[in-house]
């Protein structure tokens, strides 16, 4: 337990606060900048400014002003990214990476010591049995569950492809991809839109002509967006003992979710 470093410990040599904080001062920096390319005359959005699914009570102007707050909102860690470079955009993926698998290995191994014990606060003594400790069991049975997930988390991290310059656009952009898809936006156009906003951003990526786009971005993004959403819906199918109730259960998904979202980020 003395090599395993807190989470304080961890961040203090990962620093992540640093980059999130980044993250969001840029956005607001270049809410603006982005909002203009947005309502370019030949932006392709601008075909697809009727959204499916939102309350007939809402006037067009209301659709088009919650999709595009929607689409922006999903660009902010893009925008962080824009304007990095190859180097840049790299070695921030690899320090959250190394952030958050850091997190990961450490509680698992804080867990595996607690559950190596099965006579924590219940020792066995001769010709003096005890009753079971409720409180531990219930423990258990909490911590079993979180490190299943763990454990699963952990083989998808090692699992995953090596981290390029591109990793950032392919898992930052999945969001916003997977929209202007359900919206009905082609391929073709959504290879436009990501033309003109790299362009627009002046993005460190020579090599970005139609078919990279489509084959080192389009392609992954999705792929990394789905396995997420996959993985996230899995959680409520996990066995959770009817002994924890039903509030327990629900918070442990929730926080499971949450957790999920922000170590799948980069």
């Amino acid at each position: 337990m003395k090599n395993l470093l807190t989470t304080e410990q961890l961040r203090l040599k990962y620093d992540p606060e640093s980059i999130l904080k980044d993250i969001d001062a840029n956005y607001e920096k270049h809410l603006e900048k982005l909002r203009g390319w947005i309502f370019q005359e030949d932006n392709p959005i601008n075909n697809y400014n009727t959204v499916q699914q939102i309350s007939f009570l809402e006037t067009n102007d209301q659709k088009d002003t919650n999709l595009i707050n929607e689409l922006l909102t999903k660009l902010k860690d893009t925008v962080y990214f824009m304007g990095l470079s190859k180097k840049e955009r790299l070695v921030v993926t690899q320090k959250m990476r190394g952030f958050y698998s850091g997190l990961i290995t450490n509680y698992l191994k804080r867990i595996n010591v607690i559950m190596s014990d099965p006579e924590l606060l219940s020792p066995k003594q001769f010709n003096d049995p005890i009753p079971k400790h409720r409180g531990i069991e219930i423990v258990f049975e909490i911590l079993k569950i979180i490190s299943k997930d763990l454990e699963l988390e952990s083989k998808y991290r090692k699992n995953m492809p090596r981290a390029g310059h591109l990793t950032c656009f392919q898992i930052s952009m999945g969001g916003f991809l997977k929209k202007l898809e359900i919206i009905g936006m082609s391929q073709k156009n959504r290879i436009t839109l990501v033309q003109q906003l790299f362009h627009t951003f002046k993005v460190d990526w020579k090599e970005g002509d139609r078919e990279n786009i489509k084959l080192s971005l389009l392609k992954p993004s999705t792929e990394y967006y789905e396995r997420a959403k996959v993985d996230i819906q899995n959680l409520s199918n996990y066995h959770y003992p009817e002994s924890l109730g039903d509030n327990l259960i629900s918070n442990m998904i929730n926080q499971a979710i949450i957790f999920k979202k922000r170590i799948r980020r980069f």
